[in-house]
């Protein structure tokens, strides 16, 4: 999802059924991490303000590594870190994850900014999501697989 002004960026809502704290853990604890990024996976995190992180996935003959640094950390309702893919493009997105809550559960205010998710979303033919959308969505679904129904 876009929005028309100047900065492209990608904003997905999603709602889960499980406390701040389960979704904040699925994006900073290792263990909890795996639910939607698989078994095949390593994970090195400083998890402070100003600390990196690194997930490097096998994918059959495929070594794929993320990196990043976080830069601003308040558990369990909003973490704000760089993301960036060396082995496709020198640069580093920002993603900023606000986790709400909303009853019994928890509303996620995902958003992803910067050059290569704004170049990405340029060239998308209308009416499709991008490669990325559709990548988070994904782990999105697989949260909700382990953890239950989400809205």
């Amino acid at each position: 999802m876009t929005e028309a002004n100047e900065t492209l960026h990608l904003r997905i809502l999603r709602r889960f059924d499980v406390s701040p704290e389960v979704v904040f853990n699925a994006f900073t604890n290792p263990e909890s991490m795996q639910i939607w990024w698989g078994k095949n996976t390593t994970f090195d995190i400083n998890l402070s303000v100003g600390g990196r992180w690194t997930i490097t996935r096998k994918e059959g003959e495929t070594l794929y590594k993320a990196t990043g640094e976080y830069l601003e950390i308040e558990k369990p309702h909003r973490l704000r870190y760089t993301y960036g893919m060396p082995q496709f493009s020198p640069n580093s997105d920002i993603i900023s994850i606000d986790i709400t809550p909303e009853g019994a559960g928890c509303v996620v205010t995902f958003v992803q900014t910067g050059e290569d998710i704004a170049s990405e979303l340029r060239e998308l033919p209308p009416g499709s999501i991008s490669a990325s959308e559709d990548g988070w969505q994904q782990g999105f679904d697989l949260m909700v697989d382990a953890w239950g129904k989400s809205a």
